[in-house]
């Protein structure tokens, strides 16, 4: 996902889709019964429960970068584009798209006969109007919309959006699940805001059914789904089978009860269970644990605004003393969880890269004491914020309070809850470092500190490289915005915005009863394709 929060996945099975479980007259081919289409054999019927980490602080995708919010809604709703394996945006509602020589002309004709839970079919005019309301609200809407001429109906099928100047990663941000820009009807949000919504109404293969808070998000199968022609993919793009007949998503905020519900078969997935229940689940019988791809990297960020962090020496100084290795097994867990890597852009992206890797992992306790004599620290305690409530955080930043320290940094650690760090890195005055991790990204536009530039806590403002973010979302061109990537990854290395520590996997905790596993997790896991069997 993206700042602050991990995601999950799972298995393969058997039976052939009815009707309504394929958005279709027809039965599946004999070749989409094999390997072609894994998710074909699946088994009809059950309710899939789902240990949720807590209650979502809402449902409306277009309020919150949150994953939980983005995990859910993943079953109800859907936006234009959606990722396909390889992480690359390939049509979802939207049935293709083209845009102008000049860049500035992007054509989306949709999909035909889409109905949402509500029996309305989709047009033009939901998708206009959900567009509006998401550029309203999202940061990276707004961004888009600062650029955005007109967006207007050609048909009821088709969707003109003008920008004033070229825009290359809008289907980047079009298909992003967090904050996502999914489609809602025009009707409901004609009787409603910009604050958050309280009638969910989409267009995906499962529909809202009851959400009483602090007991349960309760789905059912969408009897009227239209499904994608086509194999499934395991990606969260494609044909969507709706194997169970309802998902029902239980806040279990407690760790330990999660686990003992897993074990007792209370639940069929857990969310985000700590890296230490790996070996206290994986010889259980009835559930299949799996450490997953890596999907987060950690980070500390710096604020330029702060008197103590818009010096360059003293950024250089924090850089140059960090050990990472220590700070990865102390906040997650043992090597087989971690890996050093410098590329802002994880594998397996297209955009993976070493620039600046000279400057990755320095661990120079002599550098860093040189850069704070060069910048004149007089002893000024480092504000550096921290919560417990996430333990990898709290890791992380005693270990790195350390090695500061060692290097001749006075050290203020200031342990809050995280409602409280989130509050006060929005205010400039109030810190000096603060630890989070950042989610997997397919594009890095959406890398918090690239994308929101000068604008998300920590204000990173190198005009050089607010030039090139500028450069990197208007360029369509891959082999150009990959030289364009390079350098701004090699510019935050040199003026150190933030210091990544390295990947982190988490484990996959599901019952061994569930069918229907995909690797591909790094954005949420995609529920639609899984069954229960037996």
């Amino acid at each position: 996902m993206t700042d602050d929060e991990p995601t999950e996945a799972e298995d393969g099975g058997e039976d052939e889709p009815t009707e309504a479980e394929d958005g279709g007259d027809d039965e599946p081919t004999e070749e989409e019964m094999t390997g072609d289409d894994p998710f074909a054999g699946g088994q009809t019927g059950g309710t899939l429960r789902v240990a949720a980490i807590g209650e979502p602080s809402t449902l409306d995708e277009h309020q919150t970068t949150a994953g939980l919010t983005a995990e859910i809604g993943y079953c109800m709703f859907e936006a234009l584009f959606h990722y396909d394996a390889n992480y690359q945006p390939t049509p979802m509602l939207a049935e293709s798209y083209s845009v102008s020589e000049d860049g500035m002309t992007h054509t989306f004709t949709l999909r035909q006969g889409v109905p949402f839970h509500n029996g309305e079919e989709m047009t033009s005019a939901d998708v206009i109007a959900s567009i509006e309301r998401w550029g309203r609200i999202s940061g990276v809407g707004g961004n888009i919309m600062n650029v955005t001429e007109s967006i207007t109906a050609v048909d009821d099928y088709t969707v003109e959006w003008v920008t004033s100047t070229p825009y290359g990663t809008i289907l980047v941000a079009l298909s992003s699940n967090t904050q996502a820009c999914v489609i809602y009807p025009k009707s409901v949000l004609d009787n409603a805001s910009d604050d958050p919504l309280t009638e969910f109404v989409g267009t995906g293969p499962y529909q809202l059914v009851e959400h009483i808070p602090d007991v349960h998000v309760l789905f059912e199968r969408f009897d009227d789904y239209a499904a994608i022609d086509g194999p499934a993919n395991g990606s969260y793009a494609g044909h969507k089978y709706q194997w169970v007949d309802e998902i029902e998503f239980i806040p279990v905020p407690d760790e330990a009860a999660r686990v003992a519900g897993m074990q007792a078969g209370d639940y069929h997935v857990a969310m985000n269970l700590g890296n230490d229940q790996y070996d206290v689940l994986q010889g259980a019988s009835n559930l299949r644990v799996d450490i997953r791809p890596p999907s987060n990297w950690d980070v500390f960020f710096l604020n330029w605004r702060s008197p103590m962090m818009e010096n360059i020496s003293i950024r250089k100084a924090f850089q140059a003393c960090l050990d990472h290795l220590p700070i990865l097994q102390n906040s997650r867990g043992s090597d087989e969880f971690i890996t050093l890597d410098p590329s802002l852009m994880m594998e397996p992206t297209a955009f993976y890269s070493t620039a600046g890797e000279e400057l990755y992992n320095v661990h120079d306790i002599d550098l860093a004491k040189q850069y704070l004599e060069e910048g004149g620290y007089d002893g000024t305690p480092v504000r550096f914020m921290c919560t417990q409530e996430y333990s990898y955080m709290y890791g992380a930043a005693i270990i790195a309070k350390q090695q500061m320290e060692e290097a001749g940094f006075v050290v203020d650690l200031q342990v809050t809850d995280w409602a409280t760090v989130l509050e006060r890195r929005a205010q400039p005055e109030e810190w000096d470092i603060f630890v989070t991790g950042h989610g997997f990204v397919p594009d890095p536009t959406q890398i918090t500190y690239v994308g929101q530039m000068n604008i998300y806590p920590g204000w990173w403002s190198e005009p050089e490289a607010l030039d090139l973010a500028e450069q990197l979302a208007a360029e369509t061109d891959f082999d150009t915005r990959y030289e364009i990537w390079e350098r701004i990854q090699q510019l935050a290395y040199d003026t150190v915005p933030a210091v990544k520590t390295g990947d982190s996997s988490v484990i996959s905790v599901w019952s061994s009863d569930v069918g229907g596993y995909t690797t591909q997790v790094q954005r949420g896991v995609p529920y639609w394709n899984v069954w229960l069997e037996g």
